[in-house]
């Protein structure tokens, strides 16, 4: 199957390699998803003076606005205009004449052009122009065969909602469906791509998420686990934390490539431990990579130079890397991307991750962040890379609970961080509650954080009476 590509990389992956040629593909979604934009980036980036595209607006915006405001894109080249893409307005026909004469103008201008892309923007403002869905469907069943029999791959633009998918014939006519939504989460809005329908060849199902910027759609395809198992063997290496007392707890240190999860309420110490193991897996040759949506880059250099860690003299040696996101503006789907990127382009085999709640919070779906986690955390013990997360809990004394999603059953190692009351004092303690494949103490141990970190201590004396919370 020969195929067209769109100029834009990840949508060509989530296509296996491109829209087939000579395709009918709905662009279909609400106002302000983008579907234009898509349309306009692909003609652009496809179009050549010997192999042009065709352009007709119908009635939905006039074709100097949207030309007007397609200008500040990059994918935009106005010396394109008139000799590999080429504009037509449909609108004075539609409305003095009807479908049928609008049909017939579309086919003269395709076979003066001769294109090999075309686009009708909107597709769906065409509707009320039929006398009746008979005649709709005779321009549909007319416009397919004309497409067809000129292999041409064509992309009707129209603002349908999912539930119309059903509904109107130019969908079952349709070789593909792209799908762009707009999701309200919170004070934030999220744009998904969906393929919905792509007639003859795979595709890259679900949902993945978009962000509009001046290069068009930018688009992050979802992480997903292989169909099978990679065929990978695990290391029998042991890595260390950087605090004595915590490897001993694990049987020497963590397994190289093993997730760690630490869990603890505010304050208790679960950034300042997972520091320790990205600083000292420095010192043996192992590159760090922080994700934090917790502390800004100026605020954790602070905190680690407090400790005695140079920050900023790592980066520059490029041992360390540091990737700040906002809790409220993070996108899961392009994180994952980045952290992926770095890894592969730059070779970083310890990443710490502060914190699964704010992961959590940037998925308008449960369901969806624990596949992602899940899915995530499989690609990293297949990388060999050891992965070290945060995840605040709820109560300061006593813990029920863990995790409503599932992490602490994803993750090889388990870490409680907690507090004990002893009369009026408030102590930290910790707990080693899970290895996988290894040998761990669980026993209880007293810790405090001063100048150089964390000093874990003796386990709580079997006399000490701890009231509870």
């Amino acid at each position: 199957m020969t195929r067209l590509k769109t100029g834009n990389g990840n949508l060509d992956l989530l296509l296996s390699g491109g829209l087939p040629e000579n395709s009918i593909n709905v662009i279909m979604g609400l106002p302000g998803t983008g579907k234009t934009i898509l349309a306009e980036s692909i003609i652009f980036n496809s179009a050549r003076p010997d192999s042009r595209a065709l352009y007709i607006s119908s009635v939905s915006e006039p074709l100097d606005k949207i030309i007007h405001y397609l200008q500040d894109f990059s994918f935009f080249k106005a010396e394109t205009i008139g000799e590999s893409i080429i504009y037509e307005d449909l609108s004075e026909t539609l409305r003095s004449q009807g479908l049928q004469k609008s049909f017939e103008k579309i086919k003269s201008l395709v076979l003066e052009y001769r294109p090999r892309m075309l686009v009708i923007d909107s597709f769906k403002a065409l509707h009320p122009y039929a006398a009746d869905p008979k005649e709709f469907r005779s321009f549909l069943s007319e416009l397919a065969s004309m497409l067809s029999s000129l292999h041409i791959t064509s992309f009707l633009v129209g603002e349908y909602p999912f539930d119309e998918v059903s509904i109107f014939p130019e969908f079952a006519v349709a070789d593909g469906i792209i799908n762009l939504e707009l999701q309200k989460d919170g004070v934030r809005d999220i744009r998904y791509v969906r393929i919905v329908k792509m007639r003859g060849t795979e595709f890259y199902g679900g949902e993945h998420a978009y962000r509009i910027s001046s290069g068009g759609l930018e688009i992050f395809p979802r992480l997903t686990t292989p169909a099978t198992p990679p065929n990978y063997e695990a290391s029998g290496e042991r890595t260390k934390s950087g605090v004595e007392v915590i490897d001993a707890m694990l049987d020497k240190g963590f397994w190289r490539g093993s997730s760690t999860a630490i869990f603890g309420p505010p304050g208790s110490g679960k950034t300042l431990l997972c520091l320790h193991t990205i600083f000292k897996g420095i010192e043996s040759g192992d590159k760090g990579l922080i994700i934090t949506m917790q502390e800004n880059p100026t605020q954790l250099t602070r905190i680690a130079s407090s400790f005695g860690w140079d920050v900023k003299k790592l980066i520059d040696k490029g041992m360390l890397k540091i990737v700040y996101t906002s809790p409220v503006e993070i996108l899961m789907d392009e994180l994952m991307i980045e952290i992926r990127k770095s890894i592969e382009e730059e070779g970083y085999s310890r990443v710490m991750i502060d914190s699964l709640n704010d992961l959590e919070a940037s998925s308008a779906d449960n369901k969806r962040f624990r596949n992602y986690m899940y899915a995530f955390v499989q690609s990293m013990a297949v990388k060999g890379v050891s992965l070290f997360m945060t995840n605040e809990i709820r109560d300061l004394f006593g813990t029920s609970y863990l995790s409503e999603f599932g992490i602490s059953h994803m993750a090889d190692n388990l870490i409680l961080i907690h507090y004990l009351r002893e009369q009026s004092e408030v102590k930290r303690a910790i707990t080693v509650l899970k290895t996988r494949g290894s040998h761990h103490d669980a026993r209880i141990r007293q810790f405090t954080i001063d100048s150089s970190g964390m000093r874990i201590g003796d386990e709580f004396s079997d006399k000490t009476s701890f009231q509870g919370a």
